[in-house]
């Protein structure tokens, strides 16, 4: 009951965040071209993206509650790492056409209406700020993680282009304009970085840090155990880790074996903080009477 209630909270915070960023990069992207800022044409573009993320991000809040099904059998908890993976793939290229951009500003500077850029950007600022104060509600996982980057990203620009825009207004300092632009962009690129980094290892089910050599050092300390091979162990999403492997078993009774791979399990789950453990066991020979496997049903 409490995860449902927290869902719809999460729902409802998406879309005041999403008609919020809506309400921004119309002003900004307006107040922009009208002030002749670059600043605020990007940071508009940039809050046009934050729009995309938040879009991205409730829909995979939406697939990833879902239950398992016989097809999905993990269920559909990776459909956030995928909206976190496209997220920051999009933001980066964002970030790049800023840098661009920007460069393009030092080369060719051209007047600024620095009262009006003030105006707009103490607006955006605001209206950051309460988006932030929003969405930071929300439960912290990778794909939340990635759409908070995107207003954190937003205010900083606007902090940078109020800044500029004062700068401008008294000193007439242009070259502050795609300055900005241009340090807000490499913090964002910077930041997106390691959202990006994470959703790609858990997508390529990578090794999440998981020292295997101390386990198979831990596995092989147990009781009746002579061997462990194959271990394979990856992430579900930010928050479940699983692993399997092979344990080579002496002569023992069914009884004994399945008594030490769920020992061996509990070890593991408790010491390593993995969720779910499955073992594999191979054993010469077992004393337990056995049924004959070909009575089984292959139907």
């Amino acid at each position: 009951m409490k995860h449902e209630h927290g869902n719809e909270m999460n729902n409802k915070n998406y879309l005041i965040a999403t008609i919020m960023n809506v309400i921004i990069t119309g002003a900004e992207l307006v107040g922009g071209l009208l002030a002749g800022s670059l600043a605020l044409v990007s940071d508009a573009i940039h809050n046009l993206t934050d729009v995309i993320s938040l879009v991205i991000a409730w829909t995979a809040q939406r697939i990833s509650s879902k239950e398992m099904t016989t097809k999905n059998t993990f269920g559909y908890r990776r459909a956030q790492i995928i909206a976190a993976f496209v997220n920051s793939t999009f933001l980066i290229m964002v970030s790049l056409f800023l840098i661009i951009e920007s460069i393009r500003g030092f080369l060719n500077p051209h007047p600024i209406q620095g009262a009006l850029m003030l105006v707009i950007a103490v607006i955006g600022l605001v209206a950051n700020i309460v988006t932030g104060l929003v969405l930071a509600r929300n439960e912290g996982n990778l794909n939340q993680r990635a759409a908070l980057l995107h207003v954190i990203g937003d205010a900083l620009s606007s902090v940078g282009v109020i800044f500029a825009a004062v700068m401008i207004t008294w000193v007439n300092w242009l070259w502050l304009d795609p300055l900005i632009t241009l340090l807000v962009a490499i913090y964002i690129m910077h930041e997106t970085w390691s959202v990006l980094k994470e959703a790609t290892n858990i997508l390529m089910e990578a090794n999440p840090d998981v020292d295997l050599q101390a386990i198979k050092k831990v596995v092989l300390s147990c009781s009746y155990v002579k061997g462990a091979h194959h271990f394979h162990v990856w992430q579900l999403d930010e928050d479940r880790t699983l692993l399997t492997f092979h344990v080579t078993m002496e002569n023992q009774s069914l009884t004994q074996v399945e008594k030490s791979i769920l020992e061996i399990q509990e070890v593991i789950s408790e010491k390593y903080h993995i969720d779910h453990v499955t073992i594999q066991p191979e054993v010469d020979h077992i004393d337990d009477q056995i049924v004959d496997t070909n009575e089984c049903q292959t139907n």
